[in-house]
C-alpha cells in the first residue's frame, strides 16, 4: 500500500511524538508499504528551523526508507505565546496540503495528532486521493489544553477544537489510540468502537538498551562521577509538572551524594531554572537537549530516572514514552504519576510510584532506591525484560501494519 502520513513534527525533531511516529513509519516500510511523510521544516521545540533546512520553501528527502516531503510554515517556540502558536498551527495547514499534493497517490492517509488541526487537511486529502483515513491520537485535544491551563473548559477555543475532534472521528475509517482510557473517551465522543484500536507507546529496543561503556565518560565530563545521578530526560513541558522534581531536590539537598539532572528542553525549563536559583539548589543541573541517538548514552550516566505529570484526571490516561525508554535502558524509575503510567511502572517491577505533585513522597522514593541496592538492581533487571516482551516499538509498528493490511489491503475490508 501507499501510505501518506501527515504530521507537524517528524525526525530529526526530538520528543515522544516524533519517536512514536518515526518507528511507525519505519515499521510500515518494513512491512512492504511505500511510506511518505508530509510535514514541515524541523524546528521543535525552540521554533528555530534546524541547520540544513533554513531558507527553503519546500524540499524532499529520504530517511530510513521513508520519503519526507517538507514545506515551510510559520514557526515559533512551543508554549510561549498561545496566539502566536495558534497562528503557527494554522499556517501549517496550507503548507502541509501543498506537501500532500506533491506526495502523489495514496491508499491510506494517517493524520497524527496533536495538534489536531491537520485532521481537516487529512479529510480533504483523503477525499481527493480516494484514500482511507486513519486518525492517530498521541494525546487528546482539547483535554490536554484544559489540563495544562491553555484554555478553560467550555471556552470558545475548546468548543471549536471539540467540533474538529468529532468531525475527525466521523470522517475517519480507523482511529489509533495509545491507551484503553483514550479509547473509552474517543468512543464516547463519536469514534466507532469497531474502528478504534489501541496502539500503545513503547521503546525502540534497537536504540534504547543498557550501554555501560558510555557511563564513565559522561559522568566525568559533567563532574558527577562520584554522585548518585537522578535524571529526567525528555521534553521539559508544562504537562509534566516538573516543579515536583525541584521540590524533591530541595528535600534531598542535605544528601550530598545525590544530584538531579535534566536532559532536554521545553517551555518549562526557564521556570525550573528560576526556581533552582530562587531556592539556591546546588544539587540540580541542566545538561541541555541532545539528539535522540545520544539519549541512551546519556541515560547510562543515571542511577535513577524520574518522570512526572501534573495531578490532572486527563493525564492519568497517558502512558509517558520516557518511562519505556528508561526501562529499556535498565534504569530504576521514580514516577510521580497516577493512572496508566503508574500502573505500568508498578506492573513491570521497574520502579516506585508516588502521587503526582507530592515532592516529599517522591524524595522518599528516590532515597529508598538510592539506599536499597538490591531493590535498585532488581528494578534495573526488570525493565528491559518487560519492554522486550510487551512494549517493543518494532512489535507495535508491526501491529499497526497488520491492522492497516487487514482493513485496507486488497483483500481487506474497505471500512
Amino acid at each position: 500500500m501507499k501510505v501518506l502520513i501527515i504530521s507537524q513534527m517528524y525526525a530529526p525533531e526530538m520528543g515522544a511524538p516524533t519517536s512514536r511516529l518515526t518507528s511507525l513509519a519505519k515499521g510500515l516500510v518494513k512491512a512492504g508499504n511505500e511510506v511518505t511523510v508530509a510535514t514541515g521544516m524541523p524546528n521543535y521545540p525552540s521554533g528555530t528551523v534546524y541547520d540544513g533546512y533554513r531558507k527553503k520553501l519546500w524540499m524532499t528527502e529520504e530517511l530510513d526508507g521513508v520519503r519526507i516531503v517538507r514545506s515551510h510554515y510559520l514557526t515559533c517556540p512551543r508554549n510561549q505565546n498561545k496566539w502566536i502558536q495558534l497562528l503557527s498551527y494554522l499556517s501549517f495547514l496550507p503548507a502541509v496540503f501543498f506537501s500532500c499534493m506533491r506526495a502523489g497517490k495514496a491508499d491510506v492517509v494517517i493524520v497524527s495528532s496533536p495538534p489536531i488541526f491537520p485532521i481537516c487537511v487529512g479529510i480533504v486529502v483523503s477525499f481527493i486521493k480516494r484514500a482511507k483515513l486513519v486518525f492517530d491520537l498521541r494525546d487528546l485535544w482539547p483535554d490536554e489544553i484544559v489540563a495544562c491551563g491553555g484554555a478553560s473548559a467550555g471556552s470558545i477555543p475548546v468548543r471549536v477544537i471539540g467540533l474538529v475532534e468529532r468531525l475527525g472521528y466521523r470522517c475517519s475509517n480507523a482511529v489509533f489510540c495509545t491507551t484503553e482510557s483514550f479509547k473509552d473517551r474517543v468512543t464516547q465522543r463519536g469514534a466507532r468502537a469497531n474502528d478504534t484500536y489501541v496502539i500503545p507507546n513503547g521503546a525502540d529496543t534497537t536504540l534504547f538498551r543498557p550501554i555501560a561503556s558510555a557511563r564513565s565518560a559522561i559522568r566525568t565530563g559533567h563532574g558527577v562521577e562520584e554522585k548518585t545521578v537522578v535524571m529526567y530526560s525528555g521534553a521539559i513541558g508544562l504537562k509534566h509538572g516538573l516543579d515536583v522534581v525541584i521540590d524533591a531536590a530541595e528535600k534531598l539537598r542535605q544528601d550530598d551524594d545525590i544530584v538531579f539532572v535534566f536532559v532536554g528542553n521545553g517551555a518549562a525549563r526557564e521556570h525550573l531554572e528560576a526556581e533552582v536559583a530562587k531556592r539556591n539548589l546546588s544539587n540540580v543541573q541542566f545538561w541541555g537537549e541532545r539528539p535522540l541517538e545520544e539519549i541512551p548514552a546519556m541515560l547510562s550516566a543515571a542511577d535513577i530516572c524520574i518522570t512526572s505529570l501534573l495531578p490532572e484526571p486527563y493525564l492519568e490516561c497517558i502512558l509517558a514514552v520516557k518511562i519505556f525508554e528508561y526501562m529499556a535502558c535498565g534504569k530504576p524509575v521514580a514516577a510521580s504519576v497516577a493512572g496508566e503510567s503508574g500502573r505500568v511502572v508498578t506492573e513491570s517491577g521497574a520502579g516506585l510510584v508516588t502521587p503526582p505533585g507530592d515532592g516529599q513522597q517522591l524524595a522518599d522514593a528516590i532515597r529508598k532506591l538510592w539506599q536499597d541496592r538490591d531493590h535498585r538492581n532488581a528494578c534495573s533487571k526488570a525493565g528491559p525484560e518487560f519492554i522486550e516482551s510487551r512494549f517493543s516499538r518494532s512489535a507495535i509498528a508491526e501491529q499497526a501494519a497488520d491492522i492497516l493490511k487487514s482493513r485496507f489491503g486488497r483483500n481487506g475490508s474497505s471500512g
